[in-house]
């Protein structure tokens, strides 16, 4: 049932609003080297959205979040760098790419690698810049995965622009465009480091395949908010033994359940021998 953690939420994947649960995770994934990353949440909050109000148009309820997701963001990080975790990058998506963002990652001493919406303005020039000059970035006369030096609208330091061309299952062509504040990255960085932001996909395909997350028989936001929290655990507790097995959660799974198949199996036969004594 709908209540202030279950609700309507936009789904900017699907370009509409769907009924769940928003989870939004601090998702920590060490270099790999010649080891199997370590990939964790080290934070996680629930979108509560606890404010009701009437829509002008419709006339219908509807919630809102106290806090924005942003904001929950930078307090994550702040957590992050409290707790002394050591980290070198923060990654996301477009989402979360806003000027204060990207501000407030800098005063923490931290490099950021974001995605960017292609309607971003900048400037190629600092000159450009002081004259409000500004370009869309998907307009800007760039090389294709080249990272260049460019000024956002109202940022006041320059970003790394690094525009990558891609091609999609069906054969056609789409351009992402990435910002950093490490001038240093080579495309094959941008690329290689960027990548690990995907992981997030893997943990919460395995969050709802082996910790059934999102299998709870719970009915108050108490009993639903602990069952979020153990299934996160059950997580963390997989992902240690998949360092220790050397073995990723569904191979771990298949693994358990052929066993299980066999010894189910075995007690079948030991059953259908005694029905035949």
């Amino acid at each position: 049932d709908e209540n202030d953690l279950i609700s309507w939420h936009w789904d900017h994947n699907k370009q509409r609003s769907i009924k769940g649960i928003n989870l939004l995770s601090a998702f920590y994934h060490t270099q790999s080297g010649k080891n199997e990353p370590l990939r964790i949440p080290v934070g996680f909050e629930t979108i509560k959205k606890t404010i009701r109000f009437s829509d002008v148009k419709t006339k219908k309820e509807k919630r809102a979040s106290p806090i924005s997701k942003n904001e929950l963001m930078r307090q994550m990080i702040t957590q992050s760098i409290a707790n002394g975790l050591i980290f070198k990058y923060v990654l996301a998506d477009s989402w979360f790419a806003s000027v204060e963002n990207l501000k407030f990652i800098v005063d923490k001493k931290k490099i950021f690698i974001f995605d960017m919406q292609s309607n971003r303005l900048a400037a190629l020039s600092e000159k450009d810049r002081n004259a409000g000059n500004w370009t869309r970035i998907d307009a800007l006369a760039i090389s294709n995965n080249t990272p260049v030096k460019v000024w956002l609208k109202d940022l006041e330091f320059p970003v790394f622009l690094h525009k990558q061309v891609f091609t999609n299952k069906d054969n056609s062509t789409g351009n992402r465009f990435l910002i950093s504040n490490d001038f240093s990255l080579t495309d094959e960085q941008f690329t290689t480091i960027y990548k690990k932001r995907w992981s997030v996909g893997q943990y919460h395909k395995s969050l709802k395949q082996n910790a059934s997350i999102a299998k709870s028989p719970t009915r108050t936001i108490n009993t639903q908010s602990n069952h979020l929290f153990v299934s996160i655990m059950a997580y963390i507790k997989l992902e240690k033994l998949k360092l220790a097995n050397k073995m990723n959660h569904f191979a771990m799974q298949t693994k358990i359940y052929n066993q299980a198949l066999k010894a189910a199996f075995k007690e079948l036969t030991i059953l259908k021998n005694m029905a035949h004594a």
